[in-house]
C-alpha cells in the first residue's frame, strides 16, 4: 500500500526540520518548494505542506517580495520570549509539587536518566531531546490543561533555540543538574523550593542570553 498524503507530509516535514536542526539549511537561506522537492525527493504537494507546517511553528518565515526562508533567531526576541517561558516553567514546577505523588516522581526520574546518559555518551542532540522532555513533563504533569496547552504551544518555538545552542555541552549538563534540582523539590512536596529551582533554571538561561546580546552587540 503506498504512503497517504499525510505521511508523505510528515516525512517532508520531518526532512526538512532535520535539515535545519543540522545546519544544512542556514538561517536566512532562501528556500522554494521545487528545490526542497528535488532535495529531498518529495514531490511538491507533501514538501508545500511541510513548508506550511513549518512557517507556523516558526522553523521558517515569509515576506513579500522575499519568498521563503530558513527563520533567524533574533536575540531579543529569544530573551523576551524566554521571561515569558521562564515564567510559567515556575508554576508549572509549583504545581507539580502541589500534587506530587510517587509515579510522578519516577517519570521523571526516568526523563533525568535519559538524560544523564545522553550526556555521559556525549550525544547532545539526545540530550537536548531529553531536556525538552523535561518541560514538556513539568507542564503535563502540573494539572493545569491551560498551562500544559499554552506551554506545548510556546515549546515549540523554543525547540530551535535549544537545536541552536548543540555545540555547548556545558549548557546541557548544567541544565540537567538544575533540573534535577526541581524534581528533588518536586519529590519532597515543595511548592516554593521546586518554584525557586525553577527560577533559578530560568534566570541562568536569561544570563546566557543576555551575554550573547552583549557579544553580538544588541
Amino acid at each position: 500500500m503506498s504512503p497517504t498524503p499525510r505521511t508523505k507530509e510528515y516525512a517532508a516535514y520531518e526532512a526538512i526540520r532535520a535539515a535545519i536542526i543540522s545546519g544544512e539549511l542556514q538561517p536566512g537561506q532562501q528556500v522554494s518548494i521545487r528545490e526542497l522537492a528535488a532535495r529531498f525527493d518529495f514531490g511538491r504537494t507533501p514538501a508545500a505542506d511541510a513548508m506550511k507546517r513549518l512557517a507556523h511553528e516558526g522553523w521558517l518565515e515569509s515576506a513579500a517580495g522575499v519568498g521563503t526562508r530558513v527563520a533567524r533567531l533574533d536575540l531579543a526576541d529569544r530573551y523576551e520570549y524566554m521571561q515569558l517561558r521562564g515564567a510559567i516553567e515556575v508554576l508549572a514546577a509549583r504545581l507539580c509539587a502541589e500534587r506530587a505523588t510517587p509515579e510522578m516522581a519516577l517519570d521523571f526520574d526516568h526523563c533525568l536518566a535519559v538524560a544523564a546518559l545522553a550526556i555521559e555518551q556525549k550525544n547532545w542532540l539526545r540530550a537536548i531531546e531529553a531536556d525538552i522532555e523535561f518541560h514538556r513533563l513539568c507542564a503535563e504533569k502540573s494539572g493545569n490543561r491551560f498551562l500544559a496547552e499554552c506551554y506545548g504551544r510556546l515549546l515549540t518555538q523554543d525547540e530551535r533555540v535549544f537545536y541552536r545552542n548543540l555545540p555547548d555541552p556545558d549548557a546541557r549538563i548544567q541544565s540537567h543538574r538544575q533540573h534535577a534540582a526541581i524534581v528533588e523539590a518536586i519529590r519532597t512536596g515543595d511548592p516554593e523550593g521546586a518554584a525557586l529551582a525553577a527560577q533559578n533554571h530560568t534566570d541562568t538561561i536569561l544570563q546566557r542570553l543576555k551575554a550573547e546580546q552583549k557579544a553580538d552587540g544588541t
